[in-house]
């Protein structure tokens, strides 16, 4: 009864491997492309904690945008920087971007709004930022991207990457209807992510090329597959 299980997670597993040895855009990277897409210095402020920052006027609004040092596979001290971030300036809202495992039944790359920190794992980042923003009162929003297990850590999907541009879209807005300086957290492996608006149309570039290559490959597999069986 666990065969079916167990191959699967042996598949995602040599896929992923695969993507992060190649440095290729996985799922779980949907966070990091967001933020680098509302990035637009040249070259972000690196912070400790392999975390790059941010600053820029969206709708209006001071905005600082925070995200794992790409393009290598970083998941950054997104909490200890956030942290000492809103203990200097005074932030008013947070918003968090990640992914979140979908529920049987519920599309790949379809999405959500809601309250809180989008940071999965132990909690240690996410505890962090939790901690000051109760004590300084600060408002907490958060959008994720749905995907299975498997796909957080396969190469990023069409699906995936084509609700990226919808959150982007989605955040800014969330902006516009906000007050004082925002922050935003791009979340996530930062696999394959570059750190800026630049990097992320090269992500996207990539992503759609290796969706090619895996297709092209899978096609090929097939094929000799059919060739064996049949003798050839």
């Amino acid at each position: 009864m666990q065969v079916p299980l167990i191959e699967r997670i042996a598949k995602a597993l040599y896929s992923g491997t695969e993507a992060l040895t190649n440095g290729w855009p996985i799922g779980d990277a949907a966070g990091n492309l967001v933020a680098a897409r509302m990035i637009d210095d040249e070259k972000p402020k690196e912070m400790e904690g392999e975390v790059v920052v941010a600053r820029k006027r969206i709708r209006g609004k001071q905005v600082v945008v925070m995200k794992a040092k790409g393009p290598g596979g970083r998941l950054g001290k997104l909490g200890k920087v956030a942290e000492n971030i809103i203990a200097r300036e005074k932030i008013s809202k947070i918003i968090s971007i990640d992914a979140m495992g979908k529920l049987e039944g519920e599309k790949t790359g379809s999405t959500a709004e809601g309250i809180g920190v989008a940071i999965g794992g132990v909690g240690v980042d996410r505890a962090y930022i939790e901690d000051i923003a109760v004590k300084k009162n600060i408002l907490l929003d958060s959008f994720v991207i749905k995907m299975s297990d498997e796909e957080a850590i396969q190469p990023m999907k069409i699906e995936i990457l084509s609700a990226v541009k919808n959150i982007v879209k989605s955040v800014e807005e969330d902006i516009a209807k906000s007050r004082g300086k925002i922050l935003v957290i791009g979340v996530g492996n930062s696999a394959g992510i570059g750190n800026n608006k630049k990097g992320a149309d090269e992500s996207e570039k990539l992503i759609k090329n290796v969706l090619k290559t895996l297709k092209e490959r899978k096609k090929k597999e097939k094929k000799n597959r059919w060739q064996w069986l049949l003798g050839g």
